[in-house]
């Protein structure tokens, strides 16, 4: 496979998986409202978490990765999930200024307790890596580079989009935003939280 085949490969599956929705999707609507740029914050954030997952996985492959590990990052994302939905629910109809730095640790939080983005990484991302090491270390540097854009891009997208459409219809859109990201912090916290208790069972 030749390097620029492989990084286009890169970017479509890694748009795939940064578009579904999910709770930094969901994230991502809720700062964006108050800060157009948040999605980039978040996007850093999230960076913070994901290159060193991709350089662990580089060197020590899918080891750590046994099923008490994931019950316990199972719980502890839905656990937070549930708080954030709570904080915004709490905030419905506040249009106060976002803070970035509250965006940037919402990336991070996002990330680290969701245990469908470590799986991700220990399968799809982990083949990923696998295969961009066939090209030495200009491979992997280019294949980080590659997928890191693809967020920054759509969460950037996002927050733009949904600050836009909070000012452009006001009121109602704020809060139909706020239960559209309400509600997905809430499907994804019960089905975090469930599939961790149910692993350690």
């Amino acid at each position: 496979m030749e390097l620029t085949v492989f990084l286009i490969s890169v970017m479509i599956i890694s748009l795939s998986g940064v578009m579904a929705p999910g709770p930094l999707f969901a994230a991502t609507i809720a700062e964006g409202r108050r800060n157009m740029f948040a999605g980039f914050i978040i996007s850093a954030g999230h960076a913070l978490v994901e290159i060193p997952i991709i350089l662990a996985l580089m060197f020590f492959g899918v080891a750590v990765a046994t099923d008490t590990v994931k019950a316990v990052v199972g719980i502890l994302g839905g656990l937070v999930l549930f708080y954030l939905a709570f904080l915004e629910v709490k905030n419905y109809g506040n249009v106060n200024e976002g803070k970035p730095g509250r965006s940037l640790i919402t990336g991070i939080v996002m990330s680290s307790l969701n245990p469908y983005f470590i799986i991700w990484w220990l399968t799809v991302g982990f083949t990923l890596v696998m295969q961009s090491m066939e090209f030495g270390i200009l491979g992997l540097i280019l294949f980080i580079v590659a997928h890191e854009m693809c967020d920054f891009v759509w969460l950037g997208f996002v927050s733009i989009t949904s600050n836009k459409t909070a000012k452009l219809w006001g009121t109602r859109a704020y809060r139909v935003l706020t239960l559209v990201s309400v509600s997905i912090f809430v499907i994804f916290g019960v089905y975090f939280l469930s599939t961790g208790i149910l692993t350690l069972i």
